[in-house]
């Protein structure tokens, strides 16, 4: 249990989450599963409200400090103010308080998103899951990188895997590496950001 404070790269540029933080990889795992129970059962399949989200976390056995603090969350998820939010965002922006490398973390995040286990992302999906791991980071007082430099990481991504110009979708699998060594993840993992929750993106 916890997440440990790494070093340099494994830093993942969240220390101040992962030191209030004790959340492990199958109990996110677990609430995505019973946030899409709950979902399902109430006929929104892709939102759950405050109730219905602290109704899971209590299901999983998210200890109270760390219930605390998603309940948080959930309020910076709830950009409309109608109190629900989008479940699989939710859960692919916490992806990184889990413990491990920055390339375990990217790819758990992927994994998460991609329910239906096909291996394949749009562009789209792979800048919607880089942003909120970014704006989540943020929250949590980390220094942290523009959208500017997502939407150029995703390109960049992209003109390597598909030179042809042709490909709707990639194996996520294959460019974990890339994505990791590119130098706007750098900036992410080493802290090296210059933007805050609170700044405008």
């Amino acid at each position: 249990m916890g997440n440990q404070v790494g070093k340099g790269a494994n830093r993942m540029a969240i220390a101040a989450m992962s030191n209030v933080t004790h959340i492990e990889k199958r109990e996110i795992i677990n609430l995505q599963i019973k946030f899409k129970e709950i979902a399902m059962r109430e006929g929104k399949p892709a939102y759950v409200n405050r109730a219905q989200f602290t109704e899971a976390l209590v299901a999983v056995g998210i200890n109270q400090n760390d219930a605390d603090i998603l309940d948080k969350l959930f309020t910076m998820f709830d950009k409309t103010g109608d109190d629900q939010i989008e479940y699989k965002d939710f859960i692919v922006g916490i992806s990184p308080l889990i413990s491990g490398t920055p390339a375990e973390k990217i790819e758990f995040a992927f994994r998460l998103h991609d329910v239906e286990g096909s291996g394949l992302m749009k562009a789209g999906e792979m800048y919607t899951i880089l942003s909120t791991m970014n704006r989540v980071a943020s929250y949590f007082g980390d220094p942290v990188v523009t959208e500017d430099q997502i939407h150029n990481l995703v390109r960049d991504v992209w003109e390597m895997a598909d030179q042809e110009g042709s490909a709707v979708q990639i194996n996520f699998m294959e460019y974990i590496k890339v994505i990791v060594d590119h130098p706007t993840l750098n900036t992410f993992i080493n802290g090296n950001g210059t933007f805050q929750y609170g700044m405008k993106f």
